[in-house]
C-alpha cells in the first residue's frame, strides 16, 4: 500500500508528504547528531520500529535526496546514512520541535528511552530561547558518555563539535535522564546537585550567564520539608 498524500498545493502539506509519517522525523533527528548505520538506528535509537518499516523510510528519504548512503570509513562492506544538504536544512525544524517539546514532556515519559547524544539536541533547543552572553566563553557539558560544547562568540551561542580552543568557563556533568528532566523543568538544578546526579564546576558569574542562556534558574522544585530533609 502506497503512502497517502495530502494532495494540497501547500508548502506545509508538501513537506509533510515527505516527513510527516511516523518515525520519519525521528530518523532525521538521529542523523543530525552524525551518520548512523541501519542497525544502530534499529537497535539503539528507534527501538520499536520494525525492520521493514525502517528500510522503507530510509529508501524513501534517500530517493527524495534527504539522506544518502555512504561507505563506513575503514569498513569495505559497511554502509551508513547521513543527511544531505536538503536534510541538514531540516535541522532548525528539529530544534524548533525539540524546544516546543521540552514544555510538553509528560511525567510518564520519564521512563522512556534516553540517549546521551540527544543531550545535544536539548542543548540546541535550550540555547535558542535565552539571550546569548555578552562575553566570549565556552561551556562544556558531559552528558553520559558524550561531551558537548557551547561556544559563545560575538553575542551568539552555538553547540560545536570537538574541544573549543580555550578552556571552558564552566563544566557541567550529568546523566542523560537528569539533564533532560532539568531541561523540561521536572526537577530543579539544586535538587539534582544535592542528589549528586549533577555537578557543576567553574566561575559563578559564568554559571549565571549559562543559566540565563538556557532559560533556567538555580532553584529547587522539592517541597520545603523534602528539601530540608535532603539537606540534613
Amino acid at each position: 500500500m502506497g503512502t497517502k498524500r495530502y494532495a494540497q498545493m501547500c508548502a506545509v502539506a508538501a513537506a509533510l508528504d515527505l516527513v510527516g509519517e511516523r518515525w520519519t522525523l525521528l530518523i532525521i533527528r538521529d542523523l543530525t547528531t552524525g551518520p548512523k548505520r541501519y542497525n544502530q538506528l534499529l537497535e539503539e535509537t528507534l527501538v520499536g520500529i520494525g525492520p521493514n518499516l525502517l528500510a522503507a523510510r530510509l529508501q524513501m528519504l534517500t530517493e527524495h535526496g534527504v539522506i544518502q548512503r555512504e561507505p563506513v570509513s575503514g569498513d569495505g562492506r559497511g554502509v551508513q546514512y547521513r543527511l544531505t544538504a536538503s536534510g541538514e536544512a531540516l535541522r532548525p525544524v528539529i530544534i524548533g520541535l525539540a524546544s516546543w517539546g521540552l514544555t510538553h514532556i509528560s511525567s510518564y515519559e520519564q521512563d522512556g528511552l534516553v540517549r546521551s547524544e540527544w543531550g545535544r539536541l536539548a542543548l540546541e533547543a535550550m540555547i535558542s530561547v535565552g539571550p546569548p552572553p555578552e562575553v566570549d566563553e565556552a561551556y562544556e557539558f558531559r552528558i553520559g558518555d558524550e561531551v558537548f560544547h557551547v561556544r559563545c562568540e560575538e553575542h551568539t551561542a552555538r553547540v560545536v563539535d570537538g574541544t573549543p580552543p580555550d578552556e571552558p568557563a564552566l563544566v557541567v556533568t550529568a546523566d542523560p535522564e537528569t539533564f533532560i528532566r532539568i531541561g523540561t523543568e521536572q526537577i530543579g538544578i539544586l535538587d539534582a546537585m544535592l542528589s549528586g546526579n549533577l555537578t557543576v564546576s567553574g566561575d559563578t558569574t559564568s554559571l549565571t550567564r549559562c543559566l540565563r542562556l538556557l532559560d533556567l534558574e538555580l532553584t529547587s522544585k522539592a517541597q520545603p520539608a523534602e528539601a530540608h530533609a535532603d539537606v540534613s
